[in-house]
This record gives structure tokens, C-alpha cells and sequence, in this order.
């Protein structure tokens, strides 16, 4: 659907002061635009509706020069997440669909909109946790977002020795769903990892449908995606979603399986799993979306290096409430100490704090008291779901000030879990 992208005059470089309001009724088309121009993007119909079945409108906000208050400067939402934390789910809001108008760029827009985000959660005692996926790393560390997990994208070549034998089921079988599958057949497959990892998040119809969403550049050239599932008599005990690119080379097939998705309850079904994906007829390697950095295929594998290993950032989080947001995860150690926190955005979150925590619960409240940690909400965000010795390793790069010796190492067991946070969903 052709638009017109929409106008929109700078009226003031320096003295502009952008209103951010709610998304009026009339606006989504002018929202989509302002979206596209930022992320140089082309919907159809079809895509549009997907994305608009997530949206929602009663938490989106966009950015206007009050002397123009029809033209959208600048447009970011809310998706009302329950993700895992260490611990359990809890609320959680997923900043997303973040642009600024190109012809309002360096003028404030995306700090008015942060702040009003951030502020609006606190004033309405909303989720106490923020999360977004970053389009470009380095924006969001001043906001007090901090990295909190890394994934790992491989590269398989094809072939039954690609991986390491592995234990084996007869009670399995391999078989390719058809577009009638029920979604919610595989759901607790999904739950099985949704609940022991930090990271992901709820799925409701809405977003298992998006889940089968192929974004345009990854259609062209591609299969549908298709669906693999692992099962016995009770039922499916892991899943992959999948396209493959046809390819040939003078030597013959050189296709590439581009791997969406898999999830499994236990070893054998994953092994299954990976055994199917990685032994394709006229394929020649496996291209996988990124993994969480402890996912068992990594010990699957014959050859790691010769799987490319490529390490990113992924999902970042920002704590809005300090107060609330400590005790609602879980630690895997007991820890009794100050940490002393700068937040310049959100000040109800600077200051002294003694965090009083274990496996049974945690317990914060104001203090006087010295400081045994001196950090910023970044670096607490950072560490927030768990990655492992994420607060040592800040310490080392300078980020984390230990004042009270043996505090560092204390509170880097305390806030690490044993299984590494990842988000298999990037909205």
C-alpha cells in the first residue's frame, strides 16, 4: 500500500520542547509511516496486519512539536510481557516499535519519548522491569538500559556426523506438521523452556501466531516455513520451525536450512531434533538464529569452530522501580549488602540501598549505611536476569566499584543462575 510519508517541519533546533501523548484513534497509518521512514522499511497489507495485531494502541505514545501537533515526530510502544526471571514470570514492559522522524533527528525526540516511557511506568506503578532489543547498541546504555544476555548464531555443515552421538529414543518419531496444526499442540514445548529460562516471554494466540511471521528479506528465495515436530504416544517433545533456501553450486545442491525456532522438554527429543535439521537431502549447511551461549546443541556439535560461532548482545533491560524490581527475582545465594546506585533519569532509584537476599525472597530498603557496591541502574540491568558473573565482569571492565572487600564476589554468585537468559522472540 503506497503512502505518502508524512510531513513534518522542525520548527525550532534549540528551543522545541516535544509533547509525547497517546496515539489518537486517527493515527496508526501516520504511526506505521514514521516507522517505516526510521527502520527504511516497506510493509504490505499482509505484514501490517501481523505487526498491528501486537500493537497495543492504549500503550503507544508518539512525539509532536506542540505548534503542530498532527505531525508525528517520533512513535515508541509498550508490549505487556510476563517473562521469566530468575525465579518465576512477572510482568515485565517490552519497549518496541522506537523511531524518530528522519526530519527530527538530534533534537530530543527519543529522550522525551525514554522519559515519559520510564516516568509514565513509575507514576502509574506499572511494571517495575523494562526490556527492549536494541536496533543499534550503542542507544540505550544512557537511558539505563544494560545488556543482560548474549546469544550465539551458528553455521552447521550438513551431515549425519555433524553431531556427537547422543542418546536415542525408539519411542520417537520425526514428522512434518501440516498448516492445520493446532498451535497450542506445541505450547508446552515452548513452556517447557519459557520456564526455566530467564528471558522469554509469555506467548498468547497473538504472539504464536506472530511466531510463524517471516519477516520480507528472509521470504525471498526461501520455502514457507515448515514445521518438524519430536513425539511419542503423549505427545510432541520438541519442535523447529525452518525454510530452505535451494542452491546449487557446480558441484552440485548447496542449500541452506535457516532454522526459526527449536524447543524440546528433554535431551532425546533435541537430539532428534537437531539430527532432522542437520541432515536435509540436497542441503549443504544450517544456518541457526541465534541461540542462548549455553544452549546443549553447542555440546551437540563435532566441530564448534567449525560451526562459525558468532557472539551478539540481545535483550536489554532496564530496572524502573528499584524497589520492586529486586525482590521480584530470586537469587542463588544468600547476600546481605549496599549497593549504592546512580540513576540520573529516574532519581526515585539513586541512592543507598541494602539488599537483604537468598533463594527464599529478597528484601530492600533504603539506608545510610556505607557502601559495600557503587553502580548505575545499567549495570544492575545488566545483571538483572541472571547472566553469569555478570557484576565481576562489569567490575573488571571499570563499571562496578567493590568499596567493601569480598562484596563483589558476593553479589556476582548471588545475582548469576544457572541457566543463561535469552529471548527467542526479537519485537
Amino acid at each position: 500500500m503506497a503512502t505518502r510519508p508524512p510531513a513534518l517541519v522542525v520548527r525550532s533546533v534549540v528551543t522545541t520542547t516535544w509533547q509525547v501523548r497517546g496515539l489518537g484513534p486517527d493515527e496508526v497509518r501516520a504511526f506505521l509511516a514514521v516507522d517505516e521512514l526510521g527502520f527504511h522499511l516497506s510493509r504490505s497489507p499482509e505484514d501490517e496486519a501481523v505487526e498491528l495485531s501486537l500493537l497495543e494502541q492504549d500503550r503507544t505514545l508518539v512525539a509532536v512539536d506542540p505548534a503542530a501537533p498532527r505531525d508525528l515526530a517520533g512513535v515508541a510502544a509498550t508490549y505487556s510481557h510476563v517473562m521469566t526471571l530468575p525465579g518465576g514470570p512477572a510482568p515485565v514492559a517490552g519497549l518496541t516499535w522506537v523511531s524518530v522522524h528522519p526530519a527530527a533527528r538530534r533534537r530530543g525526540v527519543l529522550s522525551a519519548l525514554m522519559r515519559h516511557h520510564l516516568h509514565g511506568l513509575h507514576g502509574e506503578g506499572r511494571e517495575p522491569v523494562a526490556a527492549l532489543w536494541a536496533s543499534e547498541a550503542a542507544i540505550y546504555g544512557r537511558f539505563g538500559y544494560g545488556a543482560a544476555s548474549r546469544q550465539v548464531g551458528l553455521t552447521v555443515p550438513r551431515g549425519p556426523r555433524a553431531l556427537v552421538p547422543a542418546p536415542d529414543d525408539p519411542a520417537l518419531r520425526v514428522r512434518l506438521a501440516g498448516d492445520d496444526e493446532p498451535l497450542e499442540r506445541l505450547e508446552r514445548v515452548y513452556d517447557a523452556e519459557r520456564l526455566r529460562r530467564p528471558g522469554v516471554h509469555a506467548r498468547d494466540e497473538r504472539w504464536r501466531r506472530a511466531a510463524l511471521f517471516v519477516p520480507p528479506p528472509e521470504r525471498a528465495g526461501r520455502t514457507p516455513l515448515r514445521t518438524v515436530v519430536v513425539e511419542d504416544g503423549a505427545g510432541a517433545r520438541a519442535y523447529g520451525r525452518y525454510q530452505v533456501e535451494p542452491r546449487w553450486s557446480a558441484a552440485g545442491a548447496d542449500g541452506v536450512v535457516h532454522v526459526r525456532e527449536a524447543f524440546a522438554t528433554d535431551p532425546a527429543a533435541y537430539a532428534a531434533l537437531w539430527r532432522f535439521l542437520c541432515d536435509l537431502d540436497l542441503t549443504a549447511s544450517v544456518h541457526v538464529r541465534p541461540r542462548p551461549t549455553d544452549d546443549p546443541l553447542l555440546d551437540l556439535l563435532v566441530d564448534v569452530r567449525g560451526a562459525q560461532p558468532t557472539l551478539g548482545d540481545a535483550l536489554y533491560v532496564r530496572l524502573v522501580d528499584l524497589e520492586r524490581a529486586l525482590p521480584a527475582r530470586a537469587y542463588a545465594g544468600e547476600v546481605d549488602l549496599v549497593l549504592e546506585v546512580a540513576d540520573p533519569l529516574c532519581p526515585w532509584n539513586a541512592g543507598r540501598w541494602r539488599l537483604a537476599a537468598g533463594p527464599g525472597g529478597a528484601a530492600v530498603e533504603r539506608t545510610s549505611a556505607p557502601a559495600d557496591l557503587a553502580l548505575g541502574t545499567r549495570e544492575l540491568g545488566a545483571a538483572y536476569l541472571g547472566a553469569a558473573g555478570a557484576l565481576a565482569r562489569l567490575a573488571a571492565a571499570g563499571r562496578v566499584e567493590e568499596r567493601t572487600a569480598g562484596a563483589l564476589v558476593r553479589a556476582s554468585r548471588a545475582f548469576s543462575w544457572d541457566v543463561q537468559p535469552w529471548s527467542p522472540a526479537v519485537w
